[in-house]
């Protein structure tokens, strides 16, 4: 059994990391919170019977906790320089919500604290493991669609995600708190899934940002084109800005395609002339359960984080070439 205390008890805990440790309650026990709102760390607290001497207010008075192995550092991402560094020289493993920093040289900070530490770390790069995602890359391992070259998201919605209103609702919308907008907290995801779907890293980035419809500090609509170092092409739009538009997610290969139905939860697979849709499970919590299994069976065996940290670096370091390009209205290469 891995014991974790859970470092921020905002909603992303509650409406997602809460649901799947309690789907894996065989795997994982939850042995602390912390969070500066007493009402959030009882809430949290409360549904999995953490003590009330085991609710602390700091990051650092958990990680003081010879209880708990893992911590699952899910707090906004001002705050993940420094929890994470502490997280690393408390020598427990960690499990970190993305992005890894609101800069690159934050993340090198936090990369070397990982390093000296030795202790597992695993960033959550949980949109590959939606029962969707997870199905399409079985496709494409297979050879379905031959070799992709064309990837193609589009996630448009009214509104950044809220956090909770004990602590501060709108903190992605501030550039001191949440680092950027859509960009890196939305379309963070679509970059990584791009480059999975593609089998291949990205090398380059055009980006146009802007911020035309909300009265936000950062960017509500975000347009990117990658290039991977197959010669593929990916194209994402992710924005707060328009709440009409249909979601689109297509992966596209030189012997055919693969169409994701977001609200059935459905695959449709074309290859040559013919149509199949493979068996997609309903998902009964999110994509946090099959991560989380993952890392817990990782950690059990002593093999390598399902997404370890480096990963989480290459794909923040898209991020930020996304907006120096949009900075210098040039593509900017990725190294």
């Amino acid at each position: 059994m891995i014991r974790i205390g859970i470092v921020g008890c905002g909603r992303i805990v509650e409406e997602g990391h809460a649901l799947a440790f309690e789907q894996l309650r065989d795997r994982f026990e939850i042995v602390a919170v912390a969070d500066p709102s007493e009402e959030r760390r009882d809430l949290i607290g409360g549904r999995f019977g953490v003590p009330p001497d085991n609710r602390y207010s700091t990051w650092n008075d958990l990680l003081r906790d010879d209880s708990v192995d893992l911590v699952d550092m899910a707090v906004p991402h001002f705050l993940h320089r420094d929890s994470c560094v502490a997280a690393a020289a408390s020598g427990k493993a960690i499990l970190m919500e993305k992005p890894m920093a609101t800069s690159l040289k934050e993340a090198d900070e936090i990369m070397a604290a990982v390093t000296k530490s030795g202790a597992p770390a695993c960033i959550i790069h949980n949109y590959l493991y939606s029962a969707n995602s997870s199905a399409a890359l079985e496709v494409i391992g297979e050879g379905g669609i031959g070799r992709p070259f064309l990837v193609r998201i589009e996630s448009l919605s009214d509104s950044h995600w809220p956090g909770a209103k004990a602590y501060d609702p709108d903190w992605r919308t501030r550039t001191s708190t949440g680092g950027g907008g859509a960009l890196i907290d939305n379309a963070y995801h679509s970059l990584y899934s791009a480059a999975a779907y593609m089998g291949s890293p990205v090398t380059e980035v055009y980006a146009r940002l802007g911020t035309f419809v909300r009265d936000i500090e950062v960017e509500d609509t975000v347009v990117t084109t990658l290039t991977h170092s197959n010669g593929g092409t990916s194209q994402i739009l992710i924005g707060w800005s328009v709440g009409a538009a249909k979601r689109v997610q297509e992966i596209h290969g030189d012997e055919g395609s693969i169409l994701f139905d977001h609200d059935g939860r459905k695959l449709s697979v074309l290859r040559g002339d013919d149509w199949s849709y493979p068996d997609v499970p309903e998902e009964e919590s999110s994509s946090f359960a099959p991560l989380f299994e993952e890392y817990a069976d990782a950690l059990e065996s002593g093999a390598p984080p399902p997404v370890p940290f480096e990963e989480g670096y290459r794909n923040l370091k898209v991020v930020m070439a996304a907006y120096e390009s949009n900075r210098t209205g040039r593509p900017i290469a990725i190294e």
